[in-house]
């Protein structure tokens, strides 16, 4: 059996580079050779040994597994197929989605199988009942047929690790309800939020505001068009917010930070009417005086993407109306897998914000 070279993530902050079975597709699935793989801040937690799926999927703490192959954020070639049927697609340029739902569940017969609890994700969990786990951080991934998404533009391998994120980013400004003329505040301008930012004024957004603690990424926000920025670390933010609005606060807060501090300071800037999406989950407990939802004010958190999602990220991508290449500050070799990991847990040292490895 021919083997590949994979990132395993053998014990928290213990990542070592492996040779491994090279997966052979089965009839539901082709074989891509992994162009380009980003770290997620997921990525980060399953490092430091948490389960962030688990976390926002299901509220409940979990256990990572042993010999994970970590890596979401997938872009390859299909080099190989299961079915005769797809032989076509051999050479294609594909983005990943990263999951598979049950399809049986209450959730997916929905049409809301981004929170079945019954699903198989790449780089993600323990379902797959075997060792390791499947993941992006590989020269060679296994994927389903039906998720390996054609690039249909001249992208390139980096950025199109980042429509995974980017659908996460669609699917919460659904979660906000975001309309054309809303004001959004985006609460953490990491790559999420970056992405965010863009994605609201894609749905139309008339005004947007970017928050962090650090200026690095409020000055690239600045260059993706963003209307105001703000450090809160000198600016009280819920002050500044309601000073830019007349008073009265915006019609959405996507919050990709999710600490007790955040998520009170974004119900704090937001109008009656109005939504703040989590797109981070703490396991602080957050004191919430109930008033703060009072007007139908709506606080929730949003989970995944759904499949169309990924399209649309995909879309935004090929018209221009979101870029990412900003957002992209290093890229590194498999190879250097602990070095990238190393930047991506100190990013403040380092000026980093996305960080892709390259088998």
């Amino acid at each position: 059996m021919y083997s590949l070279l994979a990132a395993v993530l053998r014990r928290p902050f213990k990542i070592e580079l492996m040779d491994v079975p090279k997966p052979e597709p089965k009839l539901d699935e082709v074989l891509i050779k992994v162009d380009a793989c980003g770290i997620c801040g997921s990525d980060i937690h399953y490092f430091q040994g948490r389960n962030p799926w688990a976390l926002h999927t299901l509220g409940i703490d979990k256990a990572n597994p042993p010999d994970m192959i970590l890596g979401h954020e997938i872009s390859g070639t299909i080099i190989d197929v299961g079915g005769g049927q797809f032989k076509h697609r051999i050479g294609e340029r594909v983005g990943v989605i990263a999951y598979k739902a049950c399809g049986k569940c209450r959730f997916c017969n929905e049409g809301r199988h981004n929170i079945c609890a019954d699903v198989l994700h790449i780089g993600h969990d323990e379902a797959w009942g075997f060792s390791p786990s499947p993941g992006g951080m590989a020269e060679y991934c296994a994927v389903w047929e039906d998720k390996a998404v054609k690039l249909d533009c001249p992208v390139s391998p980096e950025e199109a690790s980042q429509l995974d994120g980017l659908a996460v980013a669609v699917h919460a400004s659904y979660r906000a309800g975001i309309k054309p003329g809303y004001r959004v505040a985006v609460i953490g301008s990491g790559p999420i939020g970056l992405m965010a930012l863009q994605t609201a004024k894609a749905f139309g957004a008339s005004e947007a505001f970017c928050i962090d603690v650090w200026d690095t990424p409020l000055s690239v926000a600045e260059d993706l068009d963003a209307d105001y920025t703000v450090n809160s670390s000198k600016v009280d933010v819920v002050d500044y917010v309601l000073s830019k609005t007349g008073g009265f606060g915006v019609e959405a807060v996507i919050n990709t930070v999710g600490s007790p501090e955040t998520v009170l300071q974004g119900l704090k800037m937001l109008t009656r009417g109005g939504a703040e999406v989590l797109l981070a989950v703490s396991t602080e407990t957050v004191q919430l005086d109930p008033r703060l939802l009072a007007g139908e004010r709506v606080l929730t958190v949003s989970s995944n993407n759904l499949y169309p999602e990924y399209h649309l990220a995909l879309n935004l991508l090929k018209t221009g109306k979101v870029r990412v290449k900003p957002i992209i500050t290093h890229v590194l070799r498999l190879t250097e897998i602990e070095e990238a990991f190393n930047i991506a847990l100190n990013k403040e040292k380092y000026g980093a914000l996305k960080v892709v490895v390259k088998p």
